[in-house]
């Protein structure tokens, strides 16, 4: 019986001490994770820097306090490129700081960076968030891609922007379309499980979010949300025509319940080189 109770005892203190960690210390957090591409289709320039952020969740568990350190991380880093996968806010219906939405749009419109992209997450829709997602993208200097692109010609790359494939207008073939053959073809996509569905075509790197790297990872719990099952974090390559890559970001903030544990909040830096 003693025995019995002093494993209790151990088990105990340790889910304590795993509660602490992964709710008042992993989150806050922030790490940077550093890859390389080469590539023979980068034109103008022997490297771009290019830089990935996620699922910030915008909340009281991740508020503009956060926000404005993720910001100055991403100075740091002194990227050409800034692309946002989604998810910005976590539930805007339930957002108690509405009438301070500005600080936001000023927070994200502080990044220092020549090229700013963004998508729609699923979270981005739904509670009056659509508008003012759009708003904010708009006001802080990104370029929001709709099922749509922007060629940077200089570089040789082009940017397709998928919209939300769970509550946006999901195009598959207006996607397609988008790519050029002859460019590096860069697809933003919220959702990362989508990327099997493009794997025929032209695409040189699909970035996505979502997942949160399965946000809690313990033997009997992580979370896996629709379309991000299969594809839960860091990078995945493809032997396929392209030599496809696919990068799925861990994401800033959380969702359901405010805890990571072994998902550590992450920046993502792409490095784009000339073979």
């Amino acid at each position: 019986m003693k025995k019995i109770f002093s494993i209790l005892s151990v088990l105990m203190i340790t889910a304590i001490l795993v509660y602490i960690y992964a709710r008042f210390v992993e989150p806050n957090l922030l790490t940077v994770h550093y890859e390389t591409i080469n590539t023979n289709l980068l034109r103008g320039s022997d490297e771009v820097r290019m830089l990935q952020f996620s699922d910030t969740h915008v909340s009281q568990n991740f508020d503009i306090a956060d926000l404005k350190k993720t910001v100055k991380k991403i100075n740091e880093e002194n990227p050409d490129i800034v692309v946002f996968t989604g998810d910005l806010i976590d539930q805007y219906n339930n957002y108690e700081y509405k009438d301070s939405i500005y600080e936001i749009w000023e927070a994200l419109g502080a990044i220092d960076a020549p090229y700013k992209f963004a998508v729609y997450g699923n979270h981005d829709y739904g509670g009056g968030a659509e508008k003012v997602y759009n708003e904010i993208m708009e006001k802080s200097g990104f370029v929001l891609l709709i099922n749509e692109n922007a060629e940077l010609s200089k570089l040789n790359l082009n940017f397709v922007g998928m919209d939300d494939s769970i509550f946006g207008s999901y195009e598959p073939d207006k996607v397609t379309s988008l790519m050029d053959q002859d460019m590096y073809n860069i697809v933003l996509s919220h959702e990362p499980d989508v990327a099997d569905r493009f794997l025929e075509y032209n695409v040189d790197l699909f970035l996505s979010g979502h997942s949160h790297g399965g946000q809690v990872n313990l033997p009997v719990v992580s979370y896996q949300p629709a379309l991000a099952e299969k594809y839960i974090r860091g990078f995945y390559y493809f032997d396929n025509l392209r030599q496809t890559k696919l990068y799925v970001n861990i994401g800033m903030g959380t969702s359901k319940i405010p805890l990571r544990f072994m998902a550590e909040p992450e920046l993502s830096v792409i490095t784009l080189k000339s073979n």
